[in-house]
């Protein structure tokens, strides 16, 4: 079954004219050929539930098989949910309810229309978590953060056993195809288990926003920043000076826009970069899903106002208003951001600013050997954070992860420029030690 009509679908002309393309190459490589999407939707469920998320790999043959059979693998996940939870076994109901709702957030993926399927998608994914959230083992708690009279879906998840106190707190923008539910996992979350309490955002665009018609507007998202400061700055739980953002992939753009419009903001840390000028390698060069997704975020009917609207897009005049502590990680051969791109970026921030780059790696990290070898990116993220909870001093430092997973670190100094191909410098490739970044 088609998964939007026909209309929407030729508004892209690279998706219409290579539509046919796109289902061998679907056929060949399966759903994951333009993101490693049932790694990402698989990694914050309990290991029980990914076996058959992993298994859609075999399952999808074209595009329009993505649909239906992510939101069967949805549905069963539900069902088991609901026996277990009459069975009693309300731990279990608890982890299958999340993997519904995070699978039934991914079904909503390809379609991009506001339509009835997209609007009953989106209420399951909203049930199944909210049912997932009356058993998980912290607190989870719905919230809307205001955004120009209207207001942006949230959750505000606390630590494990928290019983009191003022906790650091990250605001957490996921990226143009993922959604608040996933961002952190069901149990044993990376950030929670640190002390952090996280408020995950649906940011305008973004997952729950598509189905209010909250449309994506560049230059009001700083907005999303001071909203959730001022939400959280209200609650007895939070410490309004160790407010933090967070942002992974497109977010890595929209959290950068709310830490160069609101300075309460004590750090913000980003990774898979998505900071190419007018993001054109993302809507010109990628997959041309990404060109309808983004049209869909927009609220944008065709491509000469999409055109128009890229140029809203560019990181360049925010980089100077980053006064604090700020951490990127970025994969060195990116097709969707040019690395050098991040590095211009980072030269112009103010604050003290510290780059991750592993070598060899795409945007979605974790296929090569810098990143497998190498400290976990995630964790290096999470402490880096921790350490600014903590009041620790952050310093300004240039850090390549190579391809054995040895991480060589310097000071920032004046400038950094990327030299292609050898991202320590062209004079690294003929040294004594091994070179960085050549297998």
């Amino acid at each position: 079954m088609p998964s939007v009509p026909y209309t929407e679908q030729r508004r892209v002309s690279r998706f219409r004219n290579q539509r046919w393309l796109l289902d061998a190459v679907i056929k060949v490589v399966g759903p994951e050929f333009d993101q490693s999407r049932l790694q990402y939707l698989s990694a914050p469920l309990c290991v029980d539930h990914r076996g058959p998320v992993l298994s859609l790999a075999s399952m999808v043959k074209r595009w329009d098989d993505i649909v239906p059979e992510f939101a069967g693998v949805a549905r069963r996940f539900e069902v088991q949910a609901c026996a277990a939870s009459v069975a009693g076994h309300e731990v279990s109901a608890g982890d299958a309810f999340f993997a519904a709702s995070v699978m039934y957030g991914g079904a909503q993926w390809p379609i991009f229309a506001d339509t009835e399927l997209l609007r009953t998608l989106e209420s399951k994914k909203t049930e199944c978590f909210l049912e997932y959230a009356k058993r998980a083992d912290h607190h989870v708690e719905a919230v809307e953060v205001p955004y120009r009279g209207k207001s942006l879906a949230a959750y505000l998840h606390l630590p494990p056993g928290y019983a009191g106190g003022r906790l650091p707190c990250l605001v957490m923008i996921e990226g143009m195809d993922a959604a608040k539910e996933l961002a952190i996992c069901s149990s044993g979350d990376r950030f929670l288990r640190r002390g952090f309490a996280c408020l995950v955002i649906d940011g305008p665009g973004q997952g729950t926003s598509l189905t209010r018609g909250i449309w994506y507007e560049p230059e009001f998202y700083g907005e999303v920043g001071t909203a959730a400061i001022d939400l959280l700055s209200a609650r007895r739980e939070i410490d309004a000076d160790r407010i933090m953002a967070w942002g992974l992939s497109f977010g890595s753009f929209w959290a950068t826009q709310m830490a160069a419009a609101e300075p309460r903001f004590a750090a913000c840390a980003v990774m898979y970069t998505c900071f190419q000028p007018y993001n054109w390698p993302l809507l010109e060069m990628a997959s041309p899903s990404f060109r309808q997704r983004m049209m869909f975020m927009a609220g944008i009917d065709d491509e000469d106002a999409l055109e128009a609207f890229m140029l809203r897009m560019d990181v360049r005049p925010l980089s100077a208003q980053i006064a604090m502590p700020y951490f990127v990680m970025a994969g060195e051969d990116d097709s969707l951001s040019d690395i050098s791109c991040t590095l211009d970026h980072m030269n112009a921030v103010v604050g003290p600013k510290t780059l991750v780059m592993y070598a060899g790696e795409e945007h979605g990290m974790g296929g090569s050997r810098s990143s497998q070898l190498g400290t976990p990116f995630f964790t290096v993220i999470a402490d880096w954070l921790v350490d600014r909870a903590a009041g620790h001093p952050a310093a300004s430092t240039y850090t390549v992860v190579d391809r054995t997973g040895r991480a060589h670190s310097e000071p920032w100094g004046e400038r950094r420029t990327y030299q292609y191909g050898a991202p320590l410098g062209v004079q690294q490739l003929f040294a004594a030690t091994p070179p960085v970044g050549l297998s």
